[in-house]
């Protein structure tokens, strides 16, 4: 196509060379067949992409709705009813005149498809702007016991390489003989930064799956959460030591996740009180106006073996002090 071009170029310079014409004609034709796959691609996006939240033009709000009611399709809890109730939905949708007047029957179809792990949130309510964007871990050594507070958090992409850094750096120090792993009102966001932060003391083996509606099992390995956030280059192992986690009722959704990679390990005890029960796996999306969907769509299967479906984690020593607990048994696991 190129040389053809070139060729009439020269030949459009020069007109009185034989050929011209002929180049002319395919030129146009090729330019015409372009044309007309532009059009149907064009065509298609504007069909088809609503429903993959892919517009060319900013959506009606019916189109906004149908679009997220696509992805809501997915949810664990969509059983043969789910017909029925979207239906009813798009129908008090019909009259929506601005994307907010979808808000209130989406956020109950959410609960709907997904359960009470689900959420449908407006833009100012995105997790990227709640306080929990800005949390880091705390890193102290208490006399050999390095003791590692693991927030929530909801930040953004460098933030989070930020957050599993300062764990994984105080890991690489060799002036430790014990961990505890505080998980304490971790109320969840991101699971990935808190679990890459805390991998070098994990084996390489899958620390949990996901088991999605139809029975298939997706696993996730230290390697996996690495190369999430763009660590795997960074991966180090931690000596073994004995690690000790706390929890509590506030520790939820992806603070329960955290736990769950190490819960069933030889050389960890948790303590503490049961947990949140938001022990399932969600998916994240972006909406068209900066809204997000939080859907909840796999329950999670543990290395015991054990399923999960927001279940609350129970602690192998169940106590109101697990912080003084945690340490009196790490302090006896190295003799002192």
């Amino acid at each position: 196509m190129e040389n053809v071009s070139l060729f009439c170029y020269n030949q459009l310079r020069n007109p009185h060379k034989k050929g011209c014409a002929i180049m002319k004609k395919v030129l146009l034709g090729c330019l015409g067949t372009v044309l007309v796959l532009l059009a149907l691609l064009i065509g298609f996006l504007a069909y088809f992409g609503p429903d993959y939240g892919i517009f060319l033009f900013p959506p009606s709000p019916q189109d906004y709705a149908r679009s997220v009611v696509k992805k809501l399709d997915f949810g664990l809890y969509t059983d043969k009813d789910w017909g029925n109730e979207k239906k009813k939905a798009l129908e008090k949708l019909e009259s929506a005149k601005t994307y907010q007047d979808t808000y209130p029957v989406l956020e109950k179809l959410t609960k709907e498809a997904g359960g009470k792990h689900s959420y449908f949130l407006s833009p100012q309510d995105n997790p990227e702007n709640s306080p929990e964007s800005k949390n880091q871990p705390e890193v102290q050594n208490r006399e050999g016991i390095l003791y590692l507070k693991v927030p929530a958090f909801t930040g953004d992409a460098q933030a989070a390489k930020t957050y599993a850094n300062k764990l994984s750096a105080a890991l690489k120090k060799d002036d430790y003989q014990a961990v505890l792993v505080d998980l304490r009102d971790n109320t969840g966001g991101n699971m990935y930064p808190m679990i890459a932060g805390l991998s070098s003391l994990l084996p390489d083996e899958d620390l949990f799956q996901f088991v999605e509606k139809n029975g298939s099992k997706s696993a996730v390995s230290r390697s996996d959460v690495l190369k999430q956030l763009g660590l795997e280059q960074t991966d180090e192992k931690a000596k073994k030591v004995q690690i000790a986690v706390l929890i509590n009722g506030k520790t939820g959704s992806s603070g329960e996740m955290t736990v769950l990679a190490f819960k069933g390990l030889e050389n960890v005890k948790i303590f503490g009180q049961p947990t949140a029960s938001y022990t399932t796996g969600n998916n994240y999306y972006q909406l068209y106006d900066g809204a997000v969907l939080l859907l909840t769509t796999s329950s999670i299967l543990d290395r015991t073996g054990k399923l999960y479906e927001n279940e609350a984690i129970q602690s192998d020593i169940q106590t109101d002090q697990p912080l003084e607990e945690a340490e009196s048994w790490l302090k006896e696991q190295l003799g002192e």
